[in-house]
């Protein structure tokens, strides 16, 4: 109220000084002095007069003024239902609370240098209106209007001290150095900035949905404001040379502050904490952002959308979801001096090729760095060129990342390894860890990594589209994946050990003659997985205690498991939809389901593995032409053999003995020739049963090489002619009289 009364006094003061022969009107609405309305006063009043209205509910419409007059209330004391019409410079309301209906303008102003004191304009579509220059708004109240305040055209304009809540705050449109401060604002939006310059929205406080929106507007300051907006906190679309700088921005779920086809804007000082993303840029270039901090934001501390050439520098990142993200074709920006720490993702760079990354400093982050394509139906490697310098630092270790390196070794405390399009380049004895790719080789030739610790990565190693490369006696605990390959060829993986990964120890993805030798993988989700692949050889590897399976091929032809051992997992080995595969020589036991399946393809070479132990030892299904020889498939919980569905096949010279349920059962199969196994006391007491088949198979291969031996079917010689007849269907005609009575 002092303040109030102080600022009355100067306006009077100014008055009196320039007009000696100004007069003051009453108005009271009792009738004891003066003029009963407002309009009267108004009407008599001349150039220079002071209006004093005392307390009373005036009933009186729009009141055009045409004088320069001041008119002053008592402040909640004097209630004018209607408003004013300035036409006159020079013109002052203090102390009035002006209300509407929902409809009209409170006070318009259509000259300059008017001031509007210590008011409540409340219930009208737009609260106060001008159309000229130099006019003021102090300690006021504007409320329940479509538009608080609206500044079109003109310049000059103030507003400041008040309170605003209207769905629109204040509308600035095709205006210039106009100034905004220390106001609060709540509604739908705070302020809107269009086709205007030069304005400044300073030191107030937005609970509005959006806080300050402009479009098509250049070199606008907006400073030092307190922004909690639940839809944006600052948005700048199509504008250009506008400052954001020491603003506090929170809880914003679209974005702190999102730029639109902007550029050459510069954000800085300022913060944005607890937004989905705290800086977002999209379309937009040549824009500085620096100094500002961005915490705990849900999904990034700073997002790029197609956006180029802008610098980011000097930036606090911390506890986001997200760092600093660039996504879709954000390129050739500048990135240094940075800190990035605590984040999910510290750094990613998705889509973005080209940016230059200098003396950043990521520490503590779930993953770091993240470097790859958005579309990975787009092959080639221009996302992954990236000029990251040594300065460049990973929790306290520099980033290695060579583009086009030749001939080179590489024997340092890397953070990150980065090898793109390089040949004959080798790094050793490094530790990685919390990378997305803790190792990333792409579209490189004959390059090396050997004695590489790998930790808690998203993929320990990764390669992509490269030929001839090797990852020799390296560990990786912890990861997603453990080591990847994707495309390319001749990829060899020797000696590695891949152990607790969430999803695979090892995994080869589209690529062609692949040879993984001497691995083990340990209680992984699955231990070795291929997928898409061909003519890849897994050799004397073990994979044990995986959750799911030790090996795992889909669509992957002719692929060689040979002399592996899978223990303990949920199925030894799978393999579906790949055919030529061959499993020659694997120890295949303790598996919980079953100890290989083979599926839904066609011709499978399945020789001389032990499956024992497992709940099947093996299982094929919709399998055509598999052959199924020379194996010891015994003490299974269920089946030692277990086919359905499937033609054509070959089983001979196998041993079946004491598996649980059955030795064999071949389930709606055609076509197979079954001879030269031995049936040894499979089922059990209740049910004793070598094997069971209900379809159109042969079960031995006619009175020269005989069928198969059956304990629980004795015959006179080798082979005898005393037929088996098995349950369902089919018939061995020329059983033997001892195990391997063939021989």
């Amino acid at each position: 109220m002092v303040k109030f009364w102080l600022l009355v006094l100067l306006l009077l003061f100014s008055v009196f000084s320039t007009e000696v022969l100004a007069e003051t009107l009453v108005v009271d609405q009792s009738g004891g002095v003066g003029f009963l309305t407002i309009r009267k006063a108004v009407n008599v009043a001349g150039s220079g007069d002071e209006i004093l209205v005392r307390p009373g509910y005036y009933r009186e419409g729009e009141i055009p003024i045409r004088q320069q007059v001041s008119i002053v209330g008592v402040p909640g004391q004097v209630i004018l239902e209607g408003g004013f019409v300035v036409g006159v410079s020079g013109f002052s309301i203090s102390g009035f609370d002006i209300r509407g209906f929902g409809r009209g303008t409170g006070v318009e102003l259509k000259s300059f240098g008017n001031t509007i004191l210590g008011c409540t304009i409340r219930n009208f579509s737009t609260g106060v209106l001008s159309s000229s220059s130099d006019n003021q708004i102090f300690d006021s109240v504007i409320e329940g209007c479509t538009v608080g305040a609206g500044f079109l055209e003109g310049s000059g304009n103030q507003i400041g001290d008040s309170r605003i809540r209207s769905a629109l705050g204040v509308e600035i449109s095709g205006s210039q150095k106009s100034e905004i401060s220390n106001c609060t604002f709540s509604g739908k939006v705070g302020v809107s900035v269009a086709n205007s310059c030069d304005n400044a929205i300073l030191g107030s406080v937005f609970s509005s949905a959006t806080g300050i929106k402009a479009s098509d507007s250049e070199r606008n300051l907006i400073g030092g404001n307190d922004i909690s907006s639940s839809e944006a906190g600052i948005i700048l679309e199509r504008s250009e040379q506008n400052v954001i700088r020491e603003n506090e921005i929170l809880g914003s779920k679209i974005a702190g502050v999102l730029l639109l086809n902007s550029s050459k804007n510069e954000i800085r000082n300022s913060s944005a904490r607890g937004c989905a993303v705290g800086i977002r840029l999209k379309d937009s270039a040549e824009n500085r952002i620096e100094n500002n901090l961005l915490k705990e934001n849900e999904v990034a501390g700073i997002r790029l959308e197609t956006s180029t050439e802008n610098a980011i520098s000097g930036n606090l990142f911390w506890g986001n979801g997200e760092g600093l993200s660039l996504r879709s074709g954000s390129s050739e920006n500048g990135i240094e001096d940075n800190e990035i720490v605590g984040n999910g993702r510290g750094l990613t760079l998705l889509g973005s090729g080209f940016n230059v990354l200098r003396a950043n400093r990521m520490d503590l982050n779930q993953y770091a760095v993240r470097v790859d394509w958005e579309d990975p139906s787009t092959r080639d490697d221009g996302p992954f060129r990236q000029d990251f310098g040594p300065s460049n630092v990973v929790d306290g270790r520099p980033v290695c990342y060579l583009v086009d390196g030749r001939d080179l070794k590489l024997g340092e405390d890397c953070g990150l390894l980065g090898l793109v399009g390089c040949k004959n380049v080798t790094a050793e004895g490094l530790v990685l860890t919390n990378n997305s790719d803790g190792a990333l080789i792409v579209n490189s030739t004959s390059c090396a990594a050997r004695n590489i610790t790998l930790y808690g990565n998203e993929a320990g190693v990764r390669m992509l589209n490269a030929e001839y490369c090797r990852i020799e006696e390296s560990r990786a605990d912890n990861c997603t994946v453990g080591f990847r390959v994707e495309g390319g060829r001749g990829a060899d993986l020797l000696g590695c050990i891949a152990r607790s990964s969430s999803e695979s120890g090892f995994e080869i993805e589209d690529s062609e003659d692949a040879a993984l030798k001497g691995l083990e993988a340990l209680e992984n989700l699955v231990g070795i997985s291929l997928l898409n692949s061909s003519s890849c050889t897994i050799l004397r590897s073990d994979v044990i205690r995986n959750r799911g399976e030790g090996v795992r091929l889909i669509r992957s032809s002719r692929c060689t498991l040979n002399q592996n051992t899978a223990f303990e997992n949920r199925v030894g080995i799978r393999a579906s939809g790949s055919d030529g595969v061959m499993v020659i020589r694997n120890e295949i036991s303790s598996n919980y389901e079953s100890g290989l399946v083979i599926d839904q393809l066609s011709t499978a070479t399945v020789s001389g593995n032990t499956a024992n132990g497992n709940g099947d030892g093996i299982f094929l299904q919709a399998v055509v032409g598999g052959k199924i020889e020379g194996n010891n498939l015994s003490i299974n919980d269920r089946y030692g053999l277990r086919m359905s569905y499937s033609r054509d096949g070959k089983v001979a010279g196998n041993s079946f003995v004491q598996n649980g349920l059955g030795g064999a059962s071949l389930i709606d199969c055609s076509g197979c020739s079954v001879y030269h196994n031995n049936f040894i006391d499979n089922g059990n007491r209740m049910l004793p049963q070598n094997a069971v088949d209900n379809g159109d198979n042969e079960w031995d291969a006619g009175p020269v090489v005989g069928g198969n031996y059956w304990s629980d079917h004795q015959v006179v010689g080798n082979p005898g002619s005393d037929p088996k007849n098995l349950p369902s269907k089919g018939m061995d005609r020329y059983p033997f009289q001892d195990p391997d009575g063939w021989k």
